[in-house]
């Protein structure tokens, strides 16, 4: 190192930096020569286009699938062409913010590098030679720059494509995977790190979203591990993505349009409805009310009841404040049954009342005085014997002696009925 500049810029040379080309190597070469005229801006631009450079070769190296998942939802340009000859070519239409912040996502560098090039973009744009402005690029600004940028970018070997998530997935996208193979895969994801776990739950989410084969059968197999293993915050942006197809249904790019009941599906199966925004979800329950519903209104309709109920309890009790009254009406409906007694639809919906809080459990208690739909059987007797011993298994949840008086007085209302 000379003049205590960094290594970097002092010998540039790939045999140093295993990681670098031979162009990149010369655009920092070429840095060095314009920092020593005292030209700190126009060094910081070779500075920046190595950088970019071994990025791009970065993403390639670990895989450009997973870029495309990762940047998905990010602003900006992110079309990557692979019929390009160069790397420029391939990567034209990407906006360089768009790369490093799929490279971060990915972990290809770390969170430093990156608000580093970060800086050195808004340094390109504000204080250039092409921009007049106060904050010129000083001598001290390179530095601190390219010695961030050397230890955490420049230094770091180029992943490798035999571990990645990348090489450990392109099976999924194109194999017919066997038992056997499916266990393989299986066993890899648990050795996985954190960090590509997130990687690794965007990509099968999308390969699910597209529905084709074989990957989709593929996904089915394997999504679940890399769920149980996901932390609460990637669980959300599978939510995310079916709250944004309902919204939207044009987002929706699979050529069966069937990209939210394929997510619906994959919630379901583990237990992940909860993790939808409260107005999707709140839709899924209407519906399954209304099916409740249609059912306690069949004549001789107990089989659907119970049916119905089982498809509710599928989607676990996560009911949203939203379409409380809506679905639990029908719930208590069927719950209390009619003239003739009641189905064994009761057994499925017990989870939606045992899991309830105070509040919810006396909101609940409310309705057995003010909505109509619950109140509607409960001048036979079986109705409101199955009411009433409802009601006291409430007094046993709550505390307060106002709560147990209130379950009282609503108890001899409906004796009085």
């Amino acid at each position: 190192m000379t003049d205590n500049l960094p290594a970097i810029l002092d010998e540039p040379a790939a045999a140093n930096f295993p990681a670098l080309i031979a162009g990149e190597s010369e655009l920092l070469a070429q840095a060095r020569k314009l920092f020593d005229a005292e030209f700190y801006d126009h060094s910081l631009l070779d500075i920046w286009n190595a950088a970019i450079s071994n990025l791009r070769r970065r993403v390639e190296t670990y895989g450009v699938d997973l870029f495309e998942s990762v940047v998905k939802e990010e602003p900006g340009r992110k079309k990557y062409n692979p019929e390009g000859e160069t790397l420029s070519e391939r990567w034209a239409g990407v906006d360089d913010l768009t790369l490093i912040t799929g490279a971060t996502n990915l972990g290809l560098v770390n969170k430093k590098a990156g608000k580093s090039l970060e800086m050195i973009n808004w340094m390109r744009n504000h204080a250039s030679p092409a921009h007049n402005s106060d904050h010129k690029v000083e001598r001290e600004d390179v530095v601190g720059l390219v010695l961030i940028l050397q230890k955490n970018l420049f230094e770091a070997e180029l992943p490798d494509p035999g571990h990645s998530v990348s090489g450990l997935f392109e099976p999924v996208k194109s194999s017919e995977l066997g038992e056997d193979e499916i266990e393989l895969l299986i066993d890899q994801i648990n050795g996985l790190r954190a960090a590509d776990i997130k990687v690794a739950f965007g990509f099968m989410l999308d390969l699910l979203c597209k529905g084709e084969e074989p990957a989709h059968d593929n996904v089915k197999e394997l999504f679940p591990t890399v769920w149980e293993r996901a932390n609460e915050d990637i669980r959300k942006t599978a939510g995310l993505r079916y709250h944004g197809y309902r919204t939207n249904p044009e987002s929706d790019e699979s050529e069966d349009q069937g990209a939210a009941i394929r997510i619906l599906d994959f919630l379901t199966e583990v237990s992940g409805i909860k993790y939808i925004p409260d107005g999707a979800r709140a839709a899924i329950y209407r519906r399954a009310a209304k099916k409740l519903a249609q059912a306690k209104d069949t004549s001789y309709g107990w089989a659907a009841e119970q049916a119905a109920a089982k498809t509710l309890k599928q989607f676990g009790a996560h009911v949203p404040s939203i379409a409380f009254t809506e679905v639990y009406q029908e719930i208590l409906a069927v719950w209390c049954g009619n003239y003739w007694g009641r189905s064994t639809a009761h057994v499925s919906l017990s989870p939606f009342i045992d899991k309830l809080n105070t509040k919810k459990l006396m909101e609940l208690a409310g309705m057995f005085r003010e909505n109509d739909r619950v109140r509607a059987e409960l001048f036979q007797m079986k109705p409101k014997k199955q009411a009433i011993k409802l009601l006291e298994s409430f007094k046993g949840r709550v505390t307060i002696q106002a709560h147990k008086d209130e379950l009282d007085e609503i108890i001899e209302e409906i004796k009085n009925l």
